[in-house]
């Protein structure tokens, strides 16, 4: 903690640090909260890029082929 504001958690009461100490606990864990929702995001987007390099992979092989002509052949 830079100087100042170790001086200042030190003048504060026992149960003042506790309360400090509670709040920062709490935005550690949001944070980790955060990142790991940041992951599952990036994670989510890959899979659908991946996926839609698929999606229309085979489109070229049914092209100049008439869908009634091959039901019917």
């Amino acid at each position: 903690m830079p100087e100042n504001m170790t001086e200042l958690y030190n003048s504060l009461s026992f149960s003042s640090q506790q309360e400090v100490y509670d709040f920062m606990l709490f935005l550690l864990q949001k944070q980790e909260k955060e990142t790991l929702l940041e992951q599952r995001f990036v994670k989510r987007e890959k899979r659908k890029a991946a996926l839609a390099e698929f999606a229309g992979s085979m489109k070229e092989l049914w092209e100049g082929v008439d869908a009634r002509e091959y039901q019917q052949g």
